[in-house]
């Protein structure tokens, strides 16, 4: 599947290249509504933002973004459009979320109000009015696909979307149908997800002619005295096609926000973006824009587009000058961010000096249903943000209250913790020798810090893993060990393989088994639920099979190695961040004593 959306794409734009920025075609294409996007946000960056953007929106711009829906988003917007000319545009509909796939339906709106009917006859009209409305009506699907991540680039994730729009143009009694088909992909990647890439086609689909008893003249038979209706032929028209390729990144700044296991954003945002969108009926045009954002609560932003002739009357073919501004106001519902949220947008589109219009002005308001993980603030350090895929100096302490005012620094906890890392060092120098490896020291008092933890102290002649996180829990009615420190434990991407340096953190856990013979092991394996579930399945089991094999080859009777795989069905975190599926990707490791 990822192979054909990559391959669609190529061909997408290797067709769409014979067509592109052909100023001579412009007139031939009708049904230009499907180019005026009534969203508020997107609007504000002048649509340049098919890389990035997100939810609903993205089914005017590129519907692979529909496919980042946190839970369901409803949107709704009204736009005048150029200002003074009595258009306005309506457009609005829901998106929703389920597993890796969202889907979404809008709808979109265009009214020019009521228009005096004229006449060669009658130019000064006193004919009637007729009001021609503009519809259209789409329905959108997107997946997510995961290609891996590295300790480099972090997570690498890809997403699909298609959108299927019926197009409806009426203008009194005449009327002309077609439908509209838009595809395209975006992809992340960076260890903070903050680098997209974005590529959509868009308005490919059937002819349209208009049809209808308006279009019928009564005259004179030729030759004769009676009257006979005549049919006026029409011709078709083709849909104004587009392709569009952006780019943005995002800097985070400012203080760190946890939002997953291992997983940050910060304070502030600064958004980069650029696109370049080639017309087949038209000018291509291309142009840069910024975001900022406070805590996702506060966005301002603005983007300039530019085509060729923009700048000269008598070459220009718009009533813009090319630039565009907006900002947002969201509201969430929880203090944490957890929970649904309300935002109110805002874009402006300014028109040109030598026209009558007052710009273009959009509103839009954007409920989501269920919002992302809790956030916590976990330091004030602005220079990284950690990555899943990071050691433990990338998971700063979470500050703890001191008392009813102060709180503990991250110096201090890095303190206690290097207190904590010379106490294990001098447990090893002591070769502490029993029956029991295992040893428990339940207080610790050096240099005046008191430090009440459980260190696990253990025999180390055949690894120098110096041991991790455990825990004494009651599994199945009996007495086990719980190792913690599971995410040592990793593979290849998408395989059963074990990477080179796990094997000294299983030669620990092999050590351990051989000095307590009594000792059962159970290994339990899990996925995030991205992909086919059957194929969760198989590998999860695949890789505890894989570490029960290594047990083996190490002296380890097999009898005493239990294996279980649960592929997605016992997730720790939820599935709808790259971090929270990094986490649930897991082996987790008991000992029944």
């Amino acid at each position: 599947m990822k192979k054909f959306l990559v391959l669609g794409a190529a061909l997408s734009m290797f067709l769409q290249t014979s067509y592109a920025g052909n100023p001579d075609r412009k007139g031939e294409a009708g049904a230009l509504e499907l180019n005026i996007n009534g969203y508020a946000r997107s609007a504000g960056f002048w649509d340049l933002n098919c890389a990035g953007v997100q939810g609903l929106e993205a089914e005017r711009l590129n519907p692979a973004g529909v496919g980042y829906t946190q839970s369901t988003e409803i949107n709704a917007a009204y736009t005048s459009w150029l200002t003074g000319s009595g258009v306005n545009i309506v457009q609005g509909g829901f998106s929703t979320r389920f597993k890796s796939n969202a889907v979404a339906l809008s709808i979109n709106s265009l009214n020019f109000g009521a228009i005096d009917k004229t006449t060669t006859a009658s130019p000064e009209g006193g004919l009637g009015v007729f009001k021609p409305t503009f519809l259209n009506i789409g329905a959108s699907f997107a997946k997510n696909f995961s290609l891996g991540s590295n300790k480099v680039m972090g997570d690498n994730l890809i997403t699909g979307g298609v959108t299927l729009r019926l197009v409806s143009e009426i203008i009194g009694n005449v009327t002309a149908t077609g439908f509209a088909f838009d595809a395209g992909l975006q992809y992340t990647t960076g260890k903070k997800e903050n680098v997209h890439f974005g590529v959509s086609l868009r308005n490919v689909g059937t002819t349209m002619k208009f049809n209808g008893d308006n279009l019928a003249y009564v005259g004179v038979a030729e030759g004769g005295t009676y009257a006979v209706t005549y049919n006026k032929r029409t011709n078709t028209f083709e849909l104004p096609t587009q392709l569009n390729m952006g780019v943005s990144y995002d800097l985070y700044l400012g203080k760190r926000i946890e939002i997953a296991p291992k997983k940050f954003t910060q304070f502030y945002r600064v958004t980069f973006l650029g696109q370049y969108s080639a017309n087949a009926f038209g000018n291509d045009n291309w142009g840069l824009g910024a975001e900022f954002s406070l805590k996702e609560m506060f966005m301002i932003r603005a983007a300039y587009r530019f085509e060729n002739g923009i700048f000269t009357g008598a070459t220009t073919t718009t009533a813009y000058n090319g630039l565009a501004a907006g900002l947002t106001i969201n509201v969430p519902f929880k203090k944490d961010h957890s929970g649904p949220n309300l935002a109110l947008d805002y874009g402006f589109r300014m028109t040109a000096l030598n026209t009558n219009f007052a710009h273009t002005h959009t509103v839009g308001l954007r409920v989501n249903l269920g919002g992302g993980d809790k956030v916590k603030v976990v330091g004030d350090k602005a220079d990284a943000a950690p990555s899943a895929y990071d050691d433990k100096k990338a998971a700063p302490a979470e500050t703890k209250k001191k008392g009813k005012k102060g709180k503990v620094t991250i110096e201090e906890m890095e303190e206690k913790d290097a207190a904590i890392d010379s106490l294990v060092k001098a447990n090893k120098e002591l070769k502490v020798k029993a029956d029991n490896p295992v040893v428990k020291i339940d207080t610790v008092i050096k240099k005046e810090i008191v430090i009440k933890r459980d260190t696990i102290v253990v025999s180390l002649e055949k690894s120098d893993y110096k041991g991790g996180d455990i825990d004494t829990v009651t599994k199945g009615g009996k007495k086990a060990l719980q190792f913690n420190d599971y995410e040592v434990l990793e593979f290849e991407t998408g395989s059963a393989k074990i990477q080179t340096k796990s094997f000294n953190y299983l030669n620990y856990l092999v050590n351990i088994m051989k000095k307590n013979n009594g000792y059962h092991a159970i290994f339990e394996g899990h996925t995030d639920n991205v992909g086919d579930e059957d194929a969760n399945q198989k590998l999860s089991q695949d890789r505890v099979d894989a570490v029960k094999d290594y047990f083996a080859s190490k002296g380890i009777s097999a009898d005493k190695v239990t294996t279980r795989g649960f592929g997605s069905k016992k997730s720790k975190y939820k599935n709808d961040s790259a971090a929270g599926r990094a986490k649930n990707r897991r082996v987790e490791i008991y000992m029944e004593m």
